[in-house]
C-alpha cells in the first residue's frame, strides 16, 4: 500500500511539485500579485510577519482582480512600506494613485503645509489701534 491510501482503495497523494512548476501553472493574476509582493519585499529592510504577508497578498490579489493595473498598485505599495500602515489601507492608496489630481501650478501651496488658500492671502498685517491709549489700560488712571 502507498502512504497516503487507506483500505478503502483511495489514490495515494500527488507527488510534491517544485515551486518553479507552481509558478508556470498560476494563472496571469496570481503571478503578478506574486511579482508584486517579492517586489515589496525586496524593498523592507527585515521580513514582515506572515500574518501582514498573507493579509497583504490578499489585498493584492483582489485589486488585480477588480482589474487595477500593477502600475498604480506598485506606488500604494511603496506608500504602505513607507509609512508601516496596515494592508487593509491599500484600496485606499491606490484610490489616492489613481484619482488624485495633478497639483495646479496656478495654486501654490503655502509653506506651512496650510493649502492653496493660506498662499493667496496677503501677508499678516497685526491690529494697530488708531487712536493713543491715555492710560495703562487703555483708561485714564
Amino acid at each position: 500500500m502507498d502512504p497516503g491510501s487507506s483500505r478503502r482503495g483511495r489514490e495515494a497523494p500527488a507527488p510534491a511539485t517544485s515551486s518553479e512548476q507552481v509558478l508556470e501553472s498560476a494563472e496571469a493574476g496570481e503571478w503578478s500579485a506574486k511579482r508584486l509582493m517579492a517586489e515589496y519585499l525586496r524593498g523592507c529592510t527585515r521580513r514582515p510577519p506572515k500574518t501582514f504577508l498573507g493579509h497583504l497578498g490578499k489585498e493584492i490579489r483582489q485589486l488585480l482582480d477588480e482589474g487595477f493595473e500593477p502600475v498604480a498598485l506598485r506606488p500604494a505599495l511603496d506608500r504602505l512600506r513607507a509609512k508601516g500602515l496596515h494592508p487593509s489601507v491599500l484600496p485606499s492608496l491606490v484610490n489616492e494613485v489613481v484619482n488624485s489630481a495633478p497639483a495646479s501650478p496656478a495654486s501654490p501651496s503655502s509653506a506651512s503645509g496650510a493649502g492653496p488658500w493660506a498662499a493667496v492671502s496677503p501677508a499678516y498685517t497685526p491690529y494697530l489701534n488708531p487712536s493713543e491709549p491715555t492710560g495703562t489700560f487703555g483708561v485714564a488712571l
